[in-house]
């Protein structure tokens, strides 16, 4: 990854994203988790292709009012 790229994503975290500790099991150590959510998949695809994690794809209950929303978990 470059420097630049680095610069964008820390961008995307700090507007859209969120970062936590936490855990999966209770015996476990907590570790950072990143979350980015958005309204734009190819970001978050292109953002996936770098440091990889899950994509997911939230239910849009008002397709009417709302766009499809997706959000990235890095872990």
């Amino acid at each position: 990854m470059n420097d630049w790229e680095a610069s964008y994503i820390a961008g995307i975290i700090d507007g859209e994203g969120t970062i936590t500790l936490s855990r999966l099991h209770a015996s476990e150590h907590r570790r950072p988790c990143i979350t980015i959510a958005s309204t734009d998949i190819e970001l978050l695809i292109y953002i996936q292709s770098l440091t990889g994690g899950t994509l997911i794809n939230k239910k849009n209950y008002k397709p009417g009012l709302h766009k499809n929303s997706f959000s990235l978990n890095i872990k």
